[in-house]
């Protein structure tokens, strides 16, 4: 029998002001650098002008990711899926067994680990309360990630694979 369930995560909308206030200190910001860098001389200016661009494409990427990304978690034939959602494009970044799982335990109880190889992070907001840190194993390496899931998809977690803490 298919089971499954998904649930979407999705940062509180900034005030308009403040939206037009980081694009306009943007704009503000390139254009003192590249003026800043005429001042160089012709055979340096135009070298600094293009690391300023590839630095702010690099920078307003990074942003879009940051702020305007929202997270989708499913659970679908005993796999965890984690996709970051941009817009209406949706990618998956994590795909889990439910077999994979070590456990899974609030973020105020999880030790830091230095076997850990990477961390996942699939969270809008910064305050850590409900928050939950999954640990799996994949080719002898351990992984952890971290989501807000609702407590009816923890429930759900917990009953496919009891030995999971939380």
């Amino acid at each position: 029998m298919q089971s499954a369930f998904k649930e979407i995560v999705e940062k509180k909308q900034r005030p308009f002001w403040q939206i037009l206030f980081f694009i306009l200190g943007g704009v503000v910001l390139v254009n003192i650098l590249i003026t800043a860098c005429n001042l160089l001389g012709e055979k340096y200016a135009g070298i600094a002008s293009v690391v300023i661009l590839i630095a702010s494409i690099i920078i307003c990427s990074r942003i879009i990711i940051k702020y305007l990304s929202s997270y989708s978690y499913r659970y679908v034939d005993d796999i965890l899926v984690f996709e970051r959602i941009i817009g209406k494009k949706a990618k998956i970044i994590l795909q889990v067994s439910i077999d994979e799982i070590d456990s899974i335990k609030l973020y105020e109880e999880v030790e830091k680990a230095e076997d850990v190889i990477y961390t996942y992070k699939f969270i809008c907001d910064k305050q850590y309360t409900n928050f939950y840190v999954g640990e799996f194993t994949k080719n002898n390496k351990k992984y952890r990630f971290i989501f807000k899931p609702s407590q009816r998809f923890i429930n759900l977690i917990i009953s496919k694979k009891p030995k999971v803490n939380s």
